[in-house]
């Protein structure tokens, strides 16, 4: 009979700061991990760890990172290895249209993917900007150097385009979703999707529940034979600071 125990780790560099409505000028940001196994017919494990890190002056300038680990083992094998990570620069024009600079990287170990690592520059609209519900688009261009296992390294100019929204349902749970590709300048038919969606609900004033749903597709991957889409569920607990 199968027993599936899901545990919750979290890990905090400060816990210092007191919740409020409005976040005060500077650093704020979440730490996330979460943890599952099953036994039975078969053994299988996986964990997820992810933060956001935010710098908010409160002035035109705004600085975000992101990160997030999956890895999962089943019957002694890894069927998923996976770490993606963010960096990015935005600076407002306006209330609603902004200037943005970001490199991303990822690694897939199980698509034999050594690293994509993609720098850009572009501008983006926050067509729904309101205290409950906000809708951006943002689009630039850069480039994209990848090197797969066992093969050369590669480079090509490429172009990236992404959506955002986000929804706070009520004051303890929240919606977010989004959504961006990334297509090389010289084959446009080589491309990159990521999409995923979310719900947070609040526990307390620095401990969230989330759970989420993750889909990245690679037109052309590694080796033919490879699947072309990934997907994956991950529950956390997140801690606010």
């Amino acid at each position: 009979m199968k027993k599936i125990l899901v545990l919750s780790a979290l890990l905090l560099a400060s816990l210092s700061a007191a919740a409020a409505d409005e976040p005060k000028p500077g650093w704020h940001g979440s730490f996330g991990a979460g943890l599952s196994m099953s036994s039975g017919n078969s053994d299988a494990n996986s964990y997820n760890v992810g933060f956001d890190l935010k710098y908010d002056p409160k002035t035109k300038n705004v600085m975000k990172f992101a990160g997030l680990y999956l890895r999962s083992d089943a019957n002694g094998e890894t069927t998923s290895d996976k770490l993606t990570a963010l960096a990015r620069d935005e600076y407002s024009l306006s209330d609603r249209f902004f200037l943005y600079g970001e490199v991303a990287y990822l690694s897939d170990a199980i698509a034999q993917v050594d690293y994509i690592v993609s720098p850009t520059a572009g501008a983006g609209y926050k067509f729904v900007k309101t205290d409950a519900v906000t809708l951006e688009a943002s689009a630039g261009f850069g480039g994209a150097f990848e090197k797969y296992e066992g093969q050369d390294a590669t480079s090509s100019g490429a172009y990236r385009a992404g959506e955002a929204f986000s929804w706070k349902i009520s004051p303890t749970v929240a919606f977010t979703q989004k959504a961006s590709g990334l297509w090389k300048s010289n084959d446009t038919g080589d491309a990159y999707y990521h999409f995923d969606v979310g719900f947070t609900t609040s526990i307390s004033k620095i401990l969230e529940l989330k759970l989420a749903y993750l889909l990245d597709h690679k037109t052309r991957p590694a080796v033919p034979t490879l699947e072309k889409t990934d997907t994956a569920f991950i529950a956390a607990l997140v801690a606010k600071f």
